[in-house]
């Protein structure tokens, strides 16, 4: 294949920037850090303001009841709830007959994608049907069907995941149809499935020889006093030789053709690792070593290949099956038997102090293992959007991003990728509990899409009486009812105390459908239905196009503001009326009735950063006079 030239410098590569660093505008400049490949970058995606429903006429709830349901009940819920006791209708608008409607387009769609084998969406439509529900108004307007199918949604929800799980199988695809079956195990609710098909998922986890999916089974099966299978018990508490396991990891190459800088042309190459979870030849990498090859902004020449541990001379072509930027996680599809399959350790976090190994291709060179310990577990690390991070001192580099890192057992803990370059010992992992819940995903095919409430939340101080997690931003384009100072107690019956929990809450939904929430508000504790709109990638980027810049403070830098009166020479004047302990504004030295002005607000996609500079009279300086200039990444790990 010709290679293209392609004009321009080369591309920015991947940032990690702890959020406690971003404080020190002094040192940003040293937290830019270096990786092996083009950082995610947003999908462009249109993202629109939300409706008011208080506007809404009946011809335009009608009609959204006929194109988007889902979208309707939550707005049928939000008016009915506004106008109790009387609930039935809103200046004029029939709301039970449009109700009964919606939930009749949802009861349908639910039962032709059962038919169908259409697993995602029965999942979608059977959510709808269980929030409903939940909301008075609406489960007076369900049919018994509808009402029975909601009461059973535990032990269905495991039907189908099983169904999908068997499906999975049957093309082969092991791995994902493991953890989708390890996931009907945990919603199956005060019932449980069949004892034979428990030993034969059991059995079959044991011939992939996934001690990861086998150690889950085991212990399902000793709650239920179900018998292990032959191998069983041998296969979680052994542990394989590293040259065996050096054999299941690859170098990725890719080949972006010639990169021209000052009318000088150079090969531009991207280097990662990679290793096989599946006997069927799919590997793990991470998102950014293979970003050109299926980012729609990307218009240059990208070619991908592999090359063995054992095979040293040869480039085999690979495919990208599925990815997930928000975790910077890809799938990759070689057509090769692999000759080892690493295990993700499914539950097994490890601890701080323990041993763990990386395996790669430092700047290129293959097989290479290094080792080191946990240094912390938890980490949140802006640039990795969902979830947390293992820190770990471990010699990772630039070549190293995708490769595995595996415990003594040989169990793998976490997807490495490279930190700061310029600080030895301080790397990072992509923990596999949370890789397990979105490979399914993943051998779906196409980018993961992930549902979201459209808010930024903060953590409260853990057991003072704010411990809940704070909503501190609204995103436009979510709808009302969701506000700033709203605390989240419940999303679909969990009960989440950190961030973490809470997006682990929403990630196996599905985009488009409903969930039940609670809330604690001006008015106390109240439950609502909300609809899961499809998360952008990066929700600050169509922010800062659509909502004033001091709204967008308490999410970006921490600090809430309220308005003073403007002068002709400063025409945008705050008092800082709360800063959150521990974020940008904090570490800034800013404190609550600080006076601000609002010198610049500047965004810088390519940087991934938002800037805004300000003149401030700090009180913890003596009110002294000062310009500061404070950054916070565009790609906030807060959002859910």
């Amino acid at each position: 294949m010709p290679r293209k030239v392609r004009r321009g410098s080369m591309r920015a590569h991947p940032r990690l920037l702890a959020a406690a660093a971003l404080a020190a505008v002094a040192a940003l400049a040293a937290f830019a850090v270096q990786g092996c490949a083009t950082r995610p970058r947003s999908g462009g995606a249109d993202v629109r303001r939300a409706p008011s429903y208080a506007d809404l006429k009946a011809g335009e709830l009608r009609e959204l009841s006929d194109g988007d349901p889902a979208r309707a009940l939550e707005a049928i819920a939000s008016l009915a709830s506004a106008s109790r006791p009387s609930g039935a209708s809103v200046e004029g608008i029939d709301l039970a007959s449009i109700a009964e409607a919606a939930l009749a387009s949802v009861e349908s769609a639910y039962e032709k994608a059962l038919a169908a084998d259409d697993f995602r969406g029965a999942l979608a439509r059977l959510a709808d049907l269980e929030a409903s529900a939940a909301d008075p108004f609406l489960a007076a307007s369900m049919s018994g069907a509808a009402r029975a199918a909601a009461g059973e949604s535990s032990a269905i929800r495991s039907d189908i995941l099983a169904r999908e799980a068997e499906s999975f199988y049957g093309r082969r695809m092991t791995a994902p149809a493991l953890r989708l079956y390890i996931q009907a195990l945990g919603d199956a609710g005060t019932g449980s499935r069949d004892d034979a098909e428990v030993a034969e998922w059991t059995r079959r986890a044991v011939v992939a020889r996934d001690r990861g999916a086998a150690r889950r089974l085991i212990e399902y099966s000793a709650t239920r006093g179900i018998p292990s299978p032959e191998g069983a018990v041998a296969l979680v508490s052994a542990s394989d030789p590293v040259a065996d396991m050096r054999k299941g990891v690859a170098t990725i190459r890719v080949d972006r053709g010639i990169k021209i800088e000052q009318g000088v042309g150079s090969p531009d190459r991207g280097l990662g690792s990679g290793f096989f979870i599946d006997a069927s030849g799919y590997m793990l990498t991470n998102y950014h070593v293979i970003s050109s090859e299926v980012d729609p902004k990307y218009e240059g020449y990208s070619r991908l290949t592999v090359k063995l541990a054992d095979s040293p001379d040869d480039r085999i072509p690979a495919k990208v099956v599925g990815w997930d930027r928000l975790l910077d996680i890809a799938l990759l599809k070689v057509d090769v038997v692999p000759k080892y399959v690493f295990s993700l350790a499914d539950g097994k976090i490890p601890e701080p102090g323990k041993k763990v190994m990386a395996f790669g291709s430092p700047l290129g060179l293959a097989d290479t293992v290094t080792s080191g310990i946990v240094s912390a577990v938890g980490r949140r690390i802006v640039g990795i959007q969902t979830g947390d991070t293992i820190q770990v001192d471990v010699a990772i580099n630039p070549g190293n991003s995708g490769g595995p890192l595996v415990d003594e057992s040989g169990d793998v803990v976490g997807v490495a990728f490279a930190g700061f370059s310029q600080y030895q010992g301080l790397n990072f992992a992509i923990p596999s509990d949370w890789i397990a819940m979105i490979l399914p995903a993943l051998f779906r095919g196409g980018e993961v899409k992930r549902p979201w409430l459209g808010v930024a939340i903060a953590e409260g101080r853990p057991g003072s009486d704010d411990a809940r997690l704070e909503v501190v931003y609204r995103h436009p384009s979510a709808a009302e009812g969701l506000e700033e100072g709203d605390r989240l107690i419940s999303i679909g019956g969990l009960r989440p105390s950190t961030i973490q929990e809470a997006q682990a809450a929403l990630i196996l939904r599905e985009p488009g459908s409903l969930v039940k929430i609670e809330k604690l508000g001006a008015a106390g504790a109240l439950p609502s239905i909300r609809y899961l709109g499809s998360r952008p990638y990066a929700p600050f980027e169509s922010a800062v196009k659509l909502d004033r810049k001091d709204r967008l403070f308490p999410a970006l830098f921490g600090m809430s503001v309220r308005r003073l009166p403007s002068t002709l020479l400063e025409p945008d004047n705050f008092s800082i009326s709360r800063v959150w302990p521990g974020t940008i504004a904090d570490e800034s030295g800013l404190s609550e009735n600080d006076p601000i002005s609002l010198r610049k607000f500047i965004v810088d996609s390519d940087s991934r950063l938002a800037y805004i500079q300000i003149y401030v009279k700090k009180r913890k300086a003596g009110f002294l006079e000062s310009v500061i200039q404070i950054p916070a990444s565009l790609d906030s790990p807060d959002f859910l």
